[in-house]
C-alpha cells in the first residue's frame, strides 16, 4: 500500500536538495493562518490569506465554538507528534491529545510528519503560553477539539517518502476502534489523508470502513480524494459511505487543483460479478489545499526518518514549519474540522435531534451550502423541459467548496428535520432523515410559502450502500445497493405537475441538482426509490433510509455572495459560550 502523501513538488525537491526545510519561530509570523495564495516566498510583497475564514470558519469561531465538545481521529501512516507547539493549549483546556497505540500484529505506531502536518489542520491552536496569546499561523480548523491519532503502517519506504506498507489486520483494527468505541472513543468524525490502489472500492479494508460507517451513522468519515491529477479517486476516498474530498486554489479559492484527483471510477456489482468502468462520480466536496503553511515533524521515525534520515533532527524542533505544502491531504482535514464545528455547535442548537448527527444529514448539509466551483458541471442537461443529470456531482469538486457560513443556514436555521420520515411541508433552507419504501416509492417535500421572485436552489440526496461489517471475524461485505433519485417539481394548488430537475446517477449513492435561477412559483422535492442495482440481503431491501438538504437563494444576488452573506448574518445570532 502506498500513500498520496500530498507533500508537494518545491518541498519533495528541497528535502532531496538539503535546502532548509521551515520558516522562523512562529513568534514572528504575520497574522495568516493555514496559509493559502502566495508562496511563503513572497510573503513581504503578497501577504498571504487566512484559509480558515476563506471557508466560513469565522462565524462558529466568534461565536465560541471551536470543537470542544467533539473528538476527531486521524488515522495515517504513522501518528501526530502533539509535542510541537501549534498544539499547545491553555491550562484549564479538558479536550484532549491522545495516540491510540494499534495492536495488530506489525504495526510501527511511529510518529510521522505527514500525520502532524494533517494534525495541525484538525486541531492546531497556535496558543503561545509564554505570552498566553495565539497566532493565526497556528489556528487549525476546530482547536480545541479531542484529537486521537492512529498509525496503520507497518513499513515505510526508505525510497518513496510518504509511502508505507500495511496490513488488512493493522488498517482495520484502528478504524474498528474509532468508529465503534471498542477499545477507544468513539469518534464524530474520522479523517484518513491516504490512499491506495482499489479502482471498485471493493477491498477488504474499504469494506470494512463501509460497515463500519454505516453501522456507526453518527460518525463522519472524511478521506482525500489523492493527488493524481487526471486519475480517478483512489481508495478510501473512493468509499461509498464516507465524503471524498479534493482540492482547490486560486485567487478565489475556487479553481479546482491541477493534482488533485478527479473523473468517474469503477463500479464492481458482487450480484454478477461485473466491474463497470468510469460510471461513479467519487469527489463529494472540495476545500482549499495549496501553498499551506504547517506545523513541521523532523523527528527520526516515520516516513521521513525512514526515507530521508539524513536530514532528521534529535529532539524535534518544535517551533519549525513546512512551507509551501499541497494537497488533498489538507482539503480532507479542513472538511473533517468544519464538520467537527458543525457537531459542536449541534450538541447546543441540535440537542434534541439525535437524526442531526447522522452522516448522511451532514454530507447532504455540506453539499447542499457547497459554493460553486470554476467549471462546476455535474452533467445537467435538458430533456424534454426538464434538467437531467445521470452523473449527479462534478468529477473534480463533487458538489462543490466547502462553505461553513451557509451550511450553517441550513443544518440550524431553516426545517431542521421533518417530522415522520415520508417528506411533509418545508422552509426554503434546511434538512430531513427520512426513509423512503420501495413499494410506495417516492417521498414528497413542498414548500410552505410559494418563491414570489426567481431564485437559485442547491439540493443534495445522500443513503449508504448497504455494506455490512462483522466484528467477530473483523470482516466487511456486500450486501446491497439501493437506486433512490432526487427530483425538483412545479407544483400547481399544491399538486406535483411540473418536473424541473432529476438527478438519477445508477451507481452513485448521492444526487444533487443546482439551478442558479428559476422562475417564481410553487416548488417541491421528491425523493424516488426506483429499485436496487443489487440485493444480497436474505430478507430483500424493503425501505432506504437517507439524508436530504437543500438551500435557496434569491436572484439577482449570485450563489457565492448570498451564500456567505446569508450564514453569517444567522449565525451571528448564535450567542457566545463563555
Amino acid at each position: 500500500m502506498q500513500t498520496h502523501p500530498s507533500l508537494i513538488r518545491a518541498l519533495t525537491a528541497a528535502l532531496l536538495a538539503g535546502a532548509p526545510l521551515a520558516a522562523q519561530n512562529s513568534t514572528l509570523l504575520p497574522p495568516s493562518g493555514l496559509v493559502l495564495s502566495g508562496a511563503y516566498e513572497d510573503w513581504a510583497t503578497q501577504p498571504p490569506t487566512f484559509v480558515n475564514a476563506v471557508t466560513g470558519w469565522s462565524d462558529f469561531f466568534n461565536a465560541g465554538y471551536l470543537g470542544a465538545s467533539t473528538t476527531i481521529a486521524n488515522v495515517e501512516g504513522g501518528t501526530i507528534w502533539f509535542g510541537h507547539e501549534v498544539f499547545q493549549r491553555p491550562d484549564g483546556v479538558t479536550s484532549t491529545l491522545t495516540t491510540y497505540t494499534n495492536p495488530a500484529a506489525g504495526s510501527l505506531n511511529q510518529l510521522d510528519f505527514h500525520a502532524t502536518t494533517v494534525g495541525h489542520v484538525l486541531a492546531g491552536t497556535g496558543y503561545l503560553a509564554a505570552q498566553n496569546a495565539y497566532t493565526y499561523a497556528g489556528l487549525g480548523m476546530a482547536p480545541m477539539a479531542s484529537v486521537i491519532s492512529a498509525g496503520v503502517a507497518t513499513g515505510f519506504s526508505t525510497s518513496d517518502l510518504g509511502a508505507f506498507e500495511t496490513t488488512t489486520e493493522s488498517v482495520i483494527t484502528p478504524f474498528k476502534a474509532l468508529f465503534s468505541g471498542v477499545g477507544a472513543t468513539r469518534a464524530d468524525v474520522i479523517n484518513s489523508s491516504w490512499g491506495m490502489a482499489d479502482p471498485t472500492a471493493s477491498a477488504p479494508e474499504i469494506l470494512a470502513i463501509d460497515g463500519l460507517a454505516r453501522q456507526n451513522p453518527t460518525v463522519a468519515f472524511v478521506a482525500s480524494a489523492g493527488n493524481s491529477g487526471t486519475d480517478p479517486v483512489s481508495a478510501p476516498g473512493a468509499c461509498y459511505n464516507g465524503i471524498a474530498v479534493g482540492s482547490l486554489g486560486g485567487a478565489d479559492f475556487l479553481q479546482p487543483s491541477a493534482f488533485s484527483s478527479h473523473g468517474l471510477v469503477d463500479f464492481y456489482n458482487p450480484a454478477t460479478g461485473v466491474t463497470l468502468s468510469g460510471v461513479r462520480s467519487a469527489v463529494d466536496l472540495a476545500a482549499p489545499g495549496e501553498l499551506l503553511f504547517l506545523a513541521a515533524y523532523l523527528g527520526n521515525t516515520g516516513s521521513l526518518g525512514a526515507a530521508l534520515p539524513g536530514i532528521t533532527q534529535t529532539p524535534s524542533p518544535t517551533g519549525l514549519y513546512f512551507t509551501n505544502m499541497d494537497g488533498t491531504s489538507y482539503s480532507a482535514p479542513i472538511v473533517a474540522g468544519g464538520i467537527a464545528l458543525l457537531k459542536d455547535a449541534a450538541h447546543t442548537l441540535l440537542s434534541g435531534n439525535p437524526m442531526a448527527s447522522d452522516t448522511r444529514v451532514v454530507k447532504s448539509v455540506l453539499m447542499a451550502s457547497a459554493q460553486k466551483t470554476a467549471g462546476w458541471n455535474n452533467g445537467q442537461t435538458l430533456i424534454n423541459g426538464a434538467s437531467v443529470t445521470t452523473q449527479g456531482l462534478d468529477p473534480a469538486t463533487g458538489a462543490g467548496a466547502l462553505n461553513l457560513s451557509t451550511a450553517a443556514t441550513v443544518y440550524y436555521f431553516g426545517t431542521t428535520d421533518v417530522p415522520g420520515t415520508g417528506g411533509g411541508s418545508i422552509a426554503p433552507a434546511g434538512w430531513d432523515a427520512g426513509t423512503v419504501n420501495l413499494r410506495a416509492a417516492t417521498n414528497d417535500y413542498q414548500f410552505a410559502v410559494p418563491f414570489t421572485q426567481d431564485f437559485g436552489i442547491s439540493i443534495a440526496l445522500n443513503w449508504f450502500s448497504v455494506r455490512g461489517f462483522d466484528a467477530l471475524t473483523n470482516q466487511g461485505v456486500d450486501l446491497g445497493f439501493s437506486d433512490l433519485d432526487l427530483e425538483l417539481w412545479q407544483l400547481k394548488a399544491g399538486v406535483f405537475t411540473t418536473l424541473v430537475g432529476r438527478s438519477a446517477s445508477l451507481y452513485n449513492n448521492s444526487e444533487c441538482l443546482r439551478f442558479d435561477s428559476l422562475a417564481a412559483g410553487e416548488y417541491g422535492l421528491r425523493v424516488r426509490f426506483d429499485g436496487t442495482v443489487y440485493d444480497l440481503t436474505q430478507s430483500g431491501i424493503q425501505s432506504e433510509s437517507y439524508g436530504l438538504a437543500w438551500n435557496t437563494l434569491e436572484v439577482p444576488e449570485t450563489s457565492a455572495a448570498a451564500s456567505c452573506g446569508l450564514g453569517l448574518v444567522i449565525l451571528l445570532v448564535i450567542r457566545r459560550r463563555r
